[in-house]
């Protein structure tokens, strides 16, 4: 049976100070994956970690240095087959019209006043994924993702933890990161061998 990944970090950005002391939760954003290696995790927010003025749909690299100090929570959700397809395509279909998405930061605040304000093309981290998972037929219909926290998306669909720490020391990362730069590294094929035969074994 296939899983999706819910991932809940806490970054150390003015933004996101902003919104714990509001949210008064330790973990203020929400990304997903369909991996368990997180090698492609998607949200909304920052396209480039150093600079916080651009911000849509984008793909996280949790081994950039921007995410060294993040703390974070890796969730799997069982799916079915069915539903898994589906968030992948609709996750293609925004990879594929990104330039049309943008971050819904005048959305926030009245979010947490349970104010619904629906922005064509716009949207934030936890709308994004309660988007996803709702499409999917996985998140009720009663829920309505723009009014929808972190916390919310999490507690509405009841994860499993799998995963409570820094976030760059998550297993599974680690593995995939360092997998990674030995295969683009011809002349280093021997010591990943080496690397998986051990890996196996833990």
């Amino acid at each position: 049976m296939p899983f999706v990944y819910l991932i809940e970090t806490n970054n150390q950005t003015v933004l996101s100070q902003t919104i714990r002391q509001f949210s008064r939760y330790p973990y203020n954003h929400l990304s997903i994956a369909l991996d368990s290696s997180l090698s492609d995790v998607y949200s909304f927010g920052r396209q480039q970690p150093n600079n916080p003025l651009m911000a849509g749909f984008t793909k996280e690299n949790f081994s950039h240095p921007f995410y060294r100090q993040s703390q974070g929570r890796v969730h799997t959700l069982s799916v079915t087959e069915a539903e898994w397809q589906t968030i992948h395509k609709l996750l293609r279909s925004f990879e594929s019209e990104s330039y049309d998405w943008h971050y819904n930061l005048l959305g926030l605040l009245p979010a947490y006043f349970r104010y619904s304000w629906e922005r064509s093309n716009h949207l934030f981290c936890s709308e994004f994924v309660a988007t996803l998972l709702q499409s999917a037929g996985i998140l009720s219909s009663h829920n309505c993702p723009n009014l929808m926290h972190p916390r919310d998306v999490i507690e509405a669909v009841q994860p499993t933890c799998v995963y409570d720490g820094q976030l760059q020391q998550y297993p599974e990362l680690i593995r995939a990161t360092a997998d990674f730069k030995l295969s683009s590294r011809p002349y280093l094929r021997p010591i990943r061998l080496v690397y998986q035969q051990l890996s196996q074994r833990v």
